[in-house]
C-alpha cells in the first residue's frame, strides 16, 4: 500500500498510515527514565524485547509505502537494564531491519511477508515468483553480507548457541551470543549492549546437519542437561519435521571461560502419521510456533493449518496469510520423540485446533488400575478452535481509534476477507488452556533401536518402520480461559506447576476481532480451574487491568530467596492512549502474587508493539527465556 506524495500532509516525513500503524523512535543512546514506585532491591539484570518499529517508509520519489500487517512491522529490539539495588531503569532501543528498509525502497520483488499486498495483481505474483527462482543465489550472498537484510523480530535468546565458526567469524565469546528468531531459518546475532545487528545467519551456520526452510520460533530448554532443543521444518513433495538438541546452553555462573564448544545432535525425522496403521501416509507442513518439551520427550504438534501446495504458495503470494489453508475436517496429530533414543515413537489424534503458544510440560508413571503404571505426558497449550485469531492478529498494535483508509492509498484493487468476519459482533472464541494428556507412551527401556543419522535407508529406518504403529487419541481438559502468550515460573520448567501468567482481553475495550486488539495482565491458578468469565466474582483469576491501557506479554522474574512458586515479580511494556490522544509507553513492574503494582518507568510518548521477552541476570545468564 502507498500514500501518493500530493496526498502526504507531512512533508519530508512518512505520510500517516491509513491502516492505524506509526512508527516507533529509536533510542540508541541510554537514558535513565524516571521510575514511579520501587523495583525490589533483588531484581538486576536486563530485559530484552522484540517487537515492529517501522510502518511507514518515505519513498525516493516521496511517495509512502505502508506496511498492512503488525508481523510485517521492520524490527525494532528494546533493552532495559533493570538495578533494583540503585532504583534505576536504563532505556535503550534500536531499528535493525535498515537493509530490508532499503530493499522496500528499491522495489524488491524478492520481499516475503506475514500479511497480503492488496496491491499485487495475479500478473505482479507471477513476477514475483519468477524473482525468487532466479535470484534466490544472489538474495542468499546478500544476507551473507548485511546482518539487516531480512526482518527477525519474534523472540530474542540471551546464550545462544551458535558454534564455533560463528565465535571466530564474529568474535562474540561462547555463551554471549545475544539472538532474535523467527518462524523461518533465519537468525540474527546483535551486540548484547548497543542491539547492534552483527550478523544473519541460518542453523546450518551452526551446524551443517541442520537444514530445512522453517523453523519454531520458541525453542526448549533443559537446565539439568543444559541443552538447547528446537526442530526444523522440510517442505516440498515430502515434507518432515526433524527436532534436534544444541549443547552446552547457557554457562554456569563462575566457569564461564571453561565452557565446550555446543554439539548438535538430531533426531529421527517425523514424516508420517504413526497412526495411520501399515499405510504410508505422509505429513502436510503445518504452521507451528512453538511445542512442548518434557524430561524424556518431545512433543511437535501438527495443526490442520498447512502450507499450501507444499509450500510453494508461499513464493507465489509472496506472503504467508495467503498460503495457510485452514481444514477443519483433519485432526491435529501431536507426534512425540523419545529423547534418548531420538526415535518418533508414537502420533496422538487430537480434534482439530490451533494454537500459537505452549507453555509448561512433563512427564511421570501413572499407577493402573489392577497393578502396574504407564507413562503419560501432560502438557499446556494455549489452543483456539480455529483460527480466527489469526484475522484478528491483523489488529494487533492498533489504537483502539485505528480505523483502515483505503481510500487514502493508491492503488487498493482487493481487500482479503477474513474468516472472522460475518459473525455476530465479529466475536471469536478466546483462547482455552488446554492441559492435554498422551497415556501409555512408549518407554525408552523398552526400546532396542536407537535411531541414528547414517544415511536415509537407516536414518528413516525402513526396516523398523512399522515398530510403533498403533492409533493413539489425546484427551484434554480445560483449566483456564482467555490467556494467551503464556509464562510462568521457569524454575518450574519441565515439572508440575500451579499458576500461569499470561495476557488476556481487556474489558475496557471491544472483542479481539472487532476493533484493536487491547490486553490486560492475567494469572490464573491451574489447581482451581474456573471456566467462567475470568471477571467474575468466583474466578481464580486476577488481573491487571487499567482504561486506555495495552499490555505485552508478561516475563517472571523468580525472587532468589522466595519458596512459594509464585514469589516474584511480572515484568511487562504498556501502551497507554491518554486524554486527547495522547500516547505513552512504560515498563509496568507487578508483584506476580498478587498482580498489584508497585512500580512503572515511563519511557516516551509513543506507543510501540512488542512481542516478546527475555531477562538475564546480572552475570548475563537467562532466567527466563521465551
Amino acid at each position: 500500500m502507498r500514500t501518493p506524495a500530493a496526498l502526504n500532509p507531512n512533508k519530508g516525513e512518512p505520510a500517516p498510515s491509513p491502516v492505524g500503524f506509526d512508527n516507533v523512535p529509536a533510542c540508541e543512546e541510554p537514558i535513565v527514565v524516571t521510575i514511579k514506585g520501587k523495583i525490589p532491591s533483588w531484581v538486576n539484570g536486563v530485559l530484552y524485547r522484540t517487537g515492529s518499529g517501522r510502518y511507514n517508509i518515505l519513498m525516493d520519489n516521496g511517495d509512502t509505502h505502508h506496511i498492512g500487517h503488525p508481523f510485517d512491522g521492520l524490527a525494532i529490539l528494546h533493552r532495559f537494564e533493570i538495578s533494583g539495588q540503585t532504583q534505576t531503569v536504563k532505556y535503550t532501543s534500536r531499528h535493525t531491519s535498515h537493509g530490508l528498509e532499503q530493499r522496500i525502497r528499491d522495489n524488491d520483488k524478492t520481499l516475503l511477508t506475514f500479511g497480503p499486498d492488496p496491491c499485487k495483481t495475479i500478473f505482479g505474483r507471477m513476477q514475483t515468483f519468477y524473482h525468487h527462482i532466479t535470484e534466490f543465489h544472489q538474495t542468499m550472498a546478500r544476507q551473507e553480507e548485511d546482518p539487516e537484510y531480512d526482518m527477525v523480530n519474534v523472540t530474542i535468546t540471551p546464550n545462544f548457541p551458535i558454534g564455533k565458526r560463528l565465535e571466530q567469524e564474529t568474535g562474540v565469546k561462547r555463551g554471549e551470543a545475544v539472538v532474535v528468531k523467527r518462524d523461518a531459518d533465519t537468525l540474527q546475532l546483535v551486540d548484547k549492549e548497543t542491539l547492534k545487528p552483527l550478523k544473519m545467519f541460518t542453523y546450518s551456520h551452526v551446524d551443517k546437519k541442520l537444514w530445512g526452510m522453517l523453523c519454531s520460533s520458541h525453542h526448549q530448554y533443559d537446565e539439568e542437561t543444559n541443552e538447547y532443543v528446537n526442530f526444523m521444518v522440510r517442505l516440498g513433495p515430502f515434507p518432515s519435521f526433524q527436532t534436534f538438541t544444541i549443547g552446552p546452553y547457557a554457562p554456569q555462573p563462575g566457569k564461564e571461560e571453561d565452557m565446550p564448544p555446543s554439539e548438535t545432535t538430531v533426531h529421527e525425522p517425523i514424516w508420517r502419521h504413526l497412526g495411520s496403521w501399515n499405510t504410508m501416509e505422509t505429513l502436510k507442513p503445518a504452521y507451528i510456533h512453538s511445542f512442548n518439551m518434557t524430561k524424556n520427550y518431545i512433543i511437535v504438534p501438527n495443526f490442520p493449518y498447512y502450507y499450501a501446495f507444499g509450500g510453494v504458495a508461499a513464493i507465489y503470494y509472496s506472503n504467508a496469510y495467503q498460503t495457510f489453508h485452514w481444514d477443519g475436517s483433519r485432526r491435529t496429530l501431536f507426534h512425540v520423540i523419545d529423547r534418548h533414543t531420538k526415535r518418533h515413537v508414537a502420533t496422538y489424534e487430537a480434534e482439530p485446533c490451533f494454537g500459537f503458544h505452549s507453555a509448561n510440560a512433563w512427564d511421570e508413571e501413572v499407577p493402573l488400575p489392577g497393578g502396574g503404571t504407564e507413562r503419560v505426558i501432560y502438557f499446556d497449550y494455549c489452543m483456539y478452535e480455529n483460527t480466527d485469531i489469526v484475522d484478528a492478529s491483523f489488529e494487533l498494535g492498533k489504537a483502539p481509534s485505528g480505523k483502515v483508509d483505503l481510500d487514502q492509498v493508491q492503488p487498493a484493487r482487493f481487500v482479503v476477507k477474513k474468516k472472522a468476519q460475518g459473525k455476530p459482533g465479529n466475536k471469536i472464541a478466546p483462547s482455552q488452556v488446554r492441559r492435554y494428556r498422551l497415556g501409555q507412551v512408549p518407554r525408552s527401556d523398552d526400546n532396542e533401536r536407537p535411531w541414528t543419522a547414517a544415511g536415509w535407508t537407516s536414518g528413516y529406518l525402513f526396516s523398523g518402520m512399522r515398530e510403533y504403529n498403533k492409533r493413539r487419541i489425546a484427551s484434554y481438559s480445560v483449566l483456564a480461559q482467555d490467556v494467551e502468550l503464556p509464562r510462568f515460573n521457569q524454575q518450574y520448567n519441565l515439572k508440575k506447576y500451579r499458576y500461569l501468567y499470561g495476557v488476556c482481553e481487556s474489558r475496557f475495550a471491544p472483542s479481539y476481532a472487532s476493533g484493536s486488539v487491547v490486553n490486560g495482565l492475567i494469572k490464573v491458578d491451574l489447581d482451581n480451574p474456573y471456566l467462567g468469565p475470568n471477571t467474575d466474582q468466583g474466578s481464580t483469576a486476577k488481573i491487571w487491568d487499567a482504561p486506555g491501557c495495552s499490555c505485552s506479554e508478561p516475563v517472571f522474574i523468580p525472587n532468589p530467596d522466595g519458596t512459594a512458586e509464585d514469589d516474584g515479580v511480572i515484568l511487562s511494556v504498556v501502551n497507554e492512549e491518554t486524554e486527547k490522544n495522547g500516547q505513552s509507553f512504560f515498563m509496568l513492574i507487578l508483584d506476580a502474587q498478587s498482580m498489584k503494582e508497585i512500580g512503572r518507568s515511563m519511557l516516551g510518548p509513543f506507543n510501540a508493539l512488542t512481542l516478546h521477552g527475555s531477562f538475564v541476570d546480572s552475570n548475563g545468564i537467562g532466567i527466563a527465556i521465551n
